[in-house]
């Protein structure tokens, strides 16, 4: 290619396309991973469903169920690519849910709940990382929903690359979980 020249049309879309599929197997891994974390951890859940809405345990553990379930057909249908926009959506729709909750509970002053976010006992106090946390996941999902349909109905290679380049960022996330968690050194955790 001539120096000054532009790179081809299709190759920006088989590269977005390419990108988007990761970002969407990233995001199904994550949402299947936490439709699995209420599933193990019901009664855990079910608290910080009710702490941060304030709804009673019934429907605390009704709403846990209807989670669990978006969670997985958002999971599911981000890996079909004729479902991949409707499960992006779906996706979005729970984790801005949660940041709006998550965003409720922090302007409250409630900072001491337990959000349920994470797989461990959360040591942190709730605070703008899960709020960001929530609204940045809502905004990638969202991005993934608004995709071209050249690239939202890519298709999903089972490659190396896009496994490998999910599983890397769902791990990224987890790190970063398990960092925030961390107890505060001011809070006299290093006595």
């Amino acid at each position: 290619m001539a120096p000054g020249s532009t790179v081809p049309t299709s190759l920006t879309v088989a590269v977005s396309a390419a990108l988007a599929v990761q970002i969407a197997a990233f995001l199904a891994a994550l949402a299947l991973v936490s439709a699995g974390h209420k599933l193990a951890r019901p009664a855990r859940v079910r608290a910080a469903i009710e702490a941060l809405t304030g709804v009673s345990a019934t429907t605390a553990a009704v709403a846990l169920v209807i989670l669990a379930i978006a969670e997985a057909g958002a999971g599911v249908a981000l890996l079909i690519p004729a479902l991949r926009t409707a499960g992006a959506v779906l996706a979005a729709t729970v984790w801005a849910g949660y940041g709006v909750a998550l965003a409720r509970a922090v302007a409250a002053g409630r900072r001491d709940l337990d959000c349920g976010c994470s797989f461990g006992e959360s040591h942190a106090r709730l605070g703008p990382y899960h709020v960001l946390r929530a609204g940045g996941l809502a905004l990638v999902a969202a991005t993934i929903a608004a995709a071209p349909a050249a690239v939202a109905r890519h298709s999903f290679a089972v490659s190396l690359s896009t496994i490998g380049g999910a599983l890397a960022l769902l791990a990224l996330v987890f790190a970063l979980d398990q960092l925030m968690n961390l107890p505060s050194p001011a809070a006299g955790a290093l006595r």
